[in-house]
Order: C-alpha cells, then sequence, then structure tokens
C-alpha cells in the first residue's frame, strides 16, 4: 500500500508537471494574434511615455523661462536649481532626448543673434535661452567640454549655462577668456559664473587665478567701444572686493 501510495503520488506530481506547460502553450496558440498585437504596441506605447516625459521637460523650461524676474535680472534663482534638479531624474532615462533640446537652444540662441537687432528686445530673448539652459545643464554637465570647444557660440554658451550651475576651478581660465572671444551678452553670464565659484574649496593658486581671472574681464568690459554693461562691472567689482 504504502508503494501503491508513492506510486500515485509521484504520477500526480508528473502530470502536474507536464500540465502547466501544456496549458501555456495552449493558451498561447489559442490567443496567439492577440499576444502578438500586445507585444508589437510596446515600443510605440513606451514612445509615448518617452514623449510624454519630454513634453514634461520642455513645459517645465517655458515655465521657468516665463518668470519675470529671472528674465530681467538673468541671474540663477531657486525656481531655476529647483526646476534643474526635477529635470537631472529624467537624465538616465532619456539622456539623448535631453541633449537634442539643449542643442535646439543653442541653435535658437544663434539664430537670435543673426536676426534680432541689438536693444533690450534681443536681450530679453537671449536670456529666455540662458534660463532654459540652466534648467538643463546639471544634467548634461558631463557633455561640457564638447559645448566649450564648440565652434557655435550658442554651445559655448551653454558650456557657461553649466559653470553657472556646477562652478568647477578647474574653468576658471576659459572663462576669463570669454571676455575677449566672444560678444558682450556672453560678459555677464561668464562674470555670474566666475562669481559662483568663488567657494571655500578653492586653493590659494585658485584664488589668484579668480582674482585674475575676473580683473582681466573688468579691463575689458570698461574698454569695451559701447556702452559698458553696467551689470557686468557690479558681479565683476564685487568678485574682485571679496577676493582681496
Amino acid at each position: 500500500m504504502e508503494a501503491a501510495a508513492k506510486l500515485i503520488s509521484a504520477i500526480g506530481t508528473l502530470l502536474g508537471a507536464i500540465a502547466w506547460p501544456i496549458a501555456i502553450l495552449t493558451i498561447a496558440l489559442l490567443f496567439r494574434r492577440e499576444i502578438r498585437l500586445a507585444v508589437g504596441r510596446v515600443p510605440s506605447l513606451i514612445d509615448r511615455m518617452r514623449k510624454m516625459k519630454i513634453a514634461g521637460v520642455e513645459a517645465e523650461l517655458d515655465k521657468v523661462a516665463d518668470e519675470s524676474q529671472e528674465i530681467k535680472s538673468g541671474e540663477v534663482t531657486s525656481l531655476q536649481i529647483e526646476a534643474a534638479a526635477r529635470i537631472a531624474t529624467e537624465a538616465n532615462e532619456y539622456p539623448d532626448d535631453l541633449v537634442a533640446q539643449l542643442d535646439r537652444l543653442c541653435l535658437e540662441y544663434d539664430a537670435i543673434r543673426r536676426s534680432m537687432q541689438p536693444g533690450s528686445g534681443r536681450t530679453h530673448a537671449m536670456t529666455r535661452v540662458v534660463v532654459r539652459m540652466r534648467a538643463l545643464a546639471p544634467a548634461l554637465v558631463g557633455h561640457v567640454e564638447t559645448y566649450k570647444s564648440s565652434g557655435s557660440a550658442g554651445s559655448r554658451l551653454a558650456a557657461i549655462a553649466m559653470m553657472q550651475m556646477n562652478p568647477n576651478a578647474a574653468d576658471i581660465s576659459w572663462l576669463g577668456d570669454r571676455f575677449a572671444k566672444e560678444a558682450p551678452f556672453v560678459f555677464y553670464h561668464a562674470a555670474l559664473a566666475l562669481q559662483n565659484l568663488a567657494t571655500d574649496g578653492l586653493s590659494n593658486v585658485e584664488w589668484d587665478q579668480l582674482l585674475g581671472a575676473a580683473q582681466r574681464g573688468l579691463d575689458t568690459v570698461k574698454a569695451f567701444g559701447g556702452v559698458p554693461d553696467q551689470s557686468t562691472i557690479d558681479v565683476l567689482d564685487n568678485l574682485i572686493s571679496s577676493i582681496r
């Protein structure tokens, strides 16, 4: 009896092991069309989710650029920092899409420079671009060397936006060179980036480099053939005074 019970138990176990694969195969055969359609929809679903995420990023950029105080002053604000932190969470999911967003902003800046006459309207439009660049900057700071070395003025401005949000003492010399190599609009943003570098983490050598870059920048701005930008002068003056 005991042997018979063991045999019956073994047969039951075997049948159970066989039944599940057979059941799954049967279901797959019966509903193969529906399964094929469902699998085919997965890439489309993923693409829609990606587009929704990117649309959210675009809305975030527009929101941060629409704040009037930011556009007026051009300074880094808490709203920009908060927006940048939120957008940075998307960086691992869709890095190429964020790079494409930044590249479009670079092209937009270049187009504004070419198509608009100098004046407050053009400055306002350019500042909106910088504000949106900053919101993307922390997520893409790993690309800063590529943007620094670009022949596009918009790409170099994007590099400055990254430096404003993520100061690095290694960029002091490059930022100092902007006052001799870029258009006047960039002076103010290079000055802000230098100002954001003034932290307790600098070595004595780096403090000397920062002071030298700020002083050379100030001399260049004051010697500018047109009307010097007072905001840039104020930032550099304050920076120099804080170092000395």
